[in-house]
């Protein structure tokens, strides 16, 4: 027959973008949507797997975790997946979709602390993870996915790399590459006839949508989190609001109360109280060292940094900044990117109390911010 043969006729398959080549990968394994064959060798699993990502030129670390009732799988199996490396997570059976929804916010979580170029390879055949994986997508993450024979089309569709589940577990290579298939022998099977058949549902849908938003909930308020603690500001509720509405555009309009309670209720961050005061960290972590803000004397603060907001308030670009800002929150961030870049924000919000307080430099409203007024003279144009 003319017209030539294909990549994947000739054996070779479409390898690792050399962005993706040596960053890490993390793997997530639906352990119930795709189990361990009793044929199969448990300790060779996680050595298998590298094998198959470096076939692709995967060279990065590689982290596995699993998740899946425990009470289902051999003792013996358990210990050969911890033994080489593979973390097993309980999920306890009975609660509907329950492993799905912890894989999800974990997956969201990892994004948190690893930003893309970064890789993320799922074991599962299960449509619930389709619009994860393809918001991860959109973010610049490189999505690979290890499917049963039957899984969902819009899941495999997110991906750019898909194995068989039983060709990963041999460490083989990729059935698909970005619309190159690689079909055994005689299998005339299209892909899109592989999608696992649903039970009508007239609540699936709208549950699926709540399901999403409840992600990227989950996401703002995370990496709102990070940002305070690294400003080493203390996470109350306040602050919380005014980080997520002042410092990513795109999260301006979001519902801050809906997205924390949201988060409580999945289990990613925790409340704790300090006094009368309560604070909000992300699970797992303790609370981090913050500025704890005192109307202290001018002496007390760095000069040069109290300098620098006093030029700022007397230049006209400075000036109408600040004037314009909507909240001392979003002052404080106006300094820090106009003058004190090395200063961490909770630092700044200090000295501007303090300029606020003993010095008068800025007066606002006793129960707001709006309308303000610089009390210093304007520098004027030569």
């Amino acid at each position: 027959m003319g017209g030539g043969r294909s990549a994947t006729e000739d054996g070779k398959m479409e390898k690792a973008e050399a962005l993706y080549a040596s960053a890490k990968t993390s793997v997530w394994w639906d352990i119930e949507n795709c189990e361990v064959p009793k044929r199969c060798e448990p300790h060779a699993i996680a050595q298998n797997i590298s094998s198959a990502l470096a076939k692709m030129n995967y060279r990065g670390p590689v982290s596995i975790i699993a998740y899946g009732d425990t009470m289902r799988i051999p003792t013996s199996v358990q210990q050969a997946l911890s033994s080489t490396g593979i973390s097993l997570n309980h999920v306890p059976a009975g609660v509907k979709d329950a492993s799905d929804k912890k894989i999800l916010v974990d997956m969201l979580f990892w994004a948190v602390d690893n930003p893309a170029p970064a890789n993320y390879l799922l074991i599962s055949g299960d449509r619930d993870f389709s619009y994860g994986l393809h918001q991860l997508r959109m973010r610049r993450y490189n999505i690979l996915l290890a499917k049963p024979q039957q899984a969902s089309v819009p899941l495999i569709a997110a991906a750019k790399t898909v194995w068989l589940w039983t060709s990963l577990l041999a460490g083989g290579i990729p059935s698909s590459v970005q619309g190159q298939s690689q079909q055994a022998p005689g299998n005339t099977t299209h892909e899109r006839n592989t999608e696992t058949p649903k039970r009508s549902n007239s609540g699936t849908e709208g549950a699926s949508k709540s399901f999403e938003y409840n992600q990227e909930f989950i996401r703002v308020i995370l990496q709102a989190l990070k940002t305070l603690k690294k400003e080493k500001i203390m996470p109350t509720k306040e602050n919380l609001d005014d980080c997520i509405k002042y410092g990513d555009v795109k999260n301006r309009d979001t519902n801050v109360k809906k997205a924390l309670k949201t988060a409580i209720k999945q289990q990613m961050v925790v409340k704790q109280t300090s006094g009368n005061v309560e604070l909000y960290v992300p699970k797992n972590e303790g609370l981090w060292k913050c500025v704890k803000h005192t109307e202290g004397n001018p002496e007390d603060y760095p000069i040069e940094a109290v300098d620098a907001i006093k030029v700022l308030l007397r230049i006209p670009s400075g000036r109408s900044a600040i004037m314009a800002s909507q909240c001392r929150y979003e002052a404080g961030t106006i300094i820090k990117r106009r003058c004190l870049k090395e200063l961490p924000l909770g630092d700044i919000l200090e000295i501007l109390d303090m300029v606020i307080t003993r010095k008068k430099w800025i007066l606002h409203q006793p129960m707001g911010w709006q309308p303000i007024k610089i009390t210093l003279q304007e520098f004027k144009r030569k």
